[in-house]
């Protein structure tokens, strides 16, 4: 994949001008549409992962699959939760993490206040942003070390949760360090958090504190099987791991540290289109794998962090809609790429030259 050189900025105009074409009522969010997904995609991921840990060999295998992508769909539904006022969709922050946020260890205070400073132009590729890593000026190493750390990541969470909270609690020093620097969903590990968690991030992370000792409790009475314990940490693991392919996919990463224009952080990241393979059911399949790696609109990332206040179900038809309209040779348009692997095999080849060239 072949992405434009910072130096071919769209204009400001040319970016408004685009905006405007939108449709205004494409802005607001439809509730009838984020409750269903959201509830559908959650009761099957938890379905499918209560069959699985009462089954045995393939059959298991299989139900765990089923989980992990109902579920890697439902959770994602953070990053929308993090856009969106309260009021574009009542209850339904709560209910989340109810269902969804605190059972998997990944409450909503954990991405709120904290994914807004990945959109802030004088963070964005700065060592403010929550969410960037310079991949493509790295070795390889760092790619994988990066992998690795979102697989362990359900241990990492469940200490966090079951013993770094509670010692928090009592010792205001520990509390402090929990908060600025284990609070927040970040790849950028240097990350400091500043916005406060507030009496619904506290009732989160107790929620989450509760689930880690209820299961561990229930295990040592011999109540909760252990298959179910490693079901569990093998769906959250492998989501993980689905989601950090799909973060490398999201920007070229090839920022060092430099403060970008709006312009510029566009054409540091990517949109992945919809397939054009030949034949409609080989097209269909290919969306459809696209979609399961990169639900709630996530794959629209470049159009995502150009007007990040579109809602995700209209992200698709808006971008078709700017393809029809923009000029052909459109800045926009060269920010889009064909799939996840020529993406993420760009990326290696940056960070194998970089390497290469220290």
């Amino acid at each position: 994949m072949s992405l434009p050189a910072r130096s071919e900025a769209p204009p400001k105009r040319a970016i408004d001008e685009a905006i405007r074409a939108i449709p205004i009522e494409w802005f607001k969010a439809s509730p009838a549409i984020y409750w269903s997904d959201m509830l559908v995609s959650a009761a099957i991921g938890w379905a499918a992962f209560a069959a699985g840990a009462i089954s045995t060999g393939w059959v298991r295998g299989a139900w765990l699959a089923v989980a992990v992508l109902g579920l890697y769909h439902a959770v994602l539904f953070i990053h929308e939760i993090t856009h969106r006022a309260q009021r574009d969709v009542p209850g339904f922050k709560f209910v989340w993490n109810a269902v969804v946020g605190v059972p998997l260890l990944a409450p909503s205070f954990t991405y709120e206040g904290v994914h807004t400073d990945h959109h802030r132009q004088r963070c964005y590729g700065t060592e403010a942003d929550p969410e960037y890593v310079p991949f493509g000026r790295r070795s390889p190493f760092s790619i994988a070390m990066y992998v690795v750390g979102s697989l362990l990541a359900p241990a990492i969470f469940s200490v966090r949760f079951a013993i770094l909270a509670p010692l928090g609690w009592l010792i205001p020093p520990i509390g402090r360090f929990v908060t600025d620097r284990l609070s927040s969903l970040v790849i950028n590990h240097r990350y400091v958090r500043h916005a406060a968690i507030g009496v619904a991030g506290r009732a989160q992370e107790a929620g989450a504190f509760a689930v880690c000792w209820t299961a561990a409790f229930l295990w040592w009475k011999g109540v909760l099987p252990t298959s179910v314990v490693w079901c569990y940490a093998l769906v959250s693991a492998v989501a993980s791991g689905i989601n950090a392919a799909r973060t490398l996919a999201a920007h070229r990463y090839d920022n060092d540290h430099d403060e970008l224009s709006m312009n510029e952080q566009l054409l540091d990241s990517c949109t992945i289109s919809p397939s054009t393979l030949p034949g409609r059911m080989a097209a269909q399949a290919a969306n459809a794998v696209r979609t399961l790696i990169a639900p709630v609109g996530l794959r629209y990332h470049a159009l995502h962090h150009w007007i990040p206040s579109l809602p995700y179900h209209n992200l698709g038809r808006a971008h078709r809609l700017l393809i029809a309209a923009l000029a052909p040779d459109a800045p926009y348009g060269r920010t889009i790429a064909r799939g996840f692997t020529p993406v993420l095999r760009d990326l290696l080849q940056r960070s194998s030259s970089s390497s290469s060239r220290s």
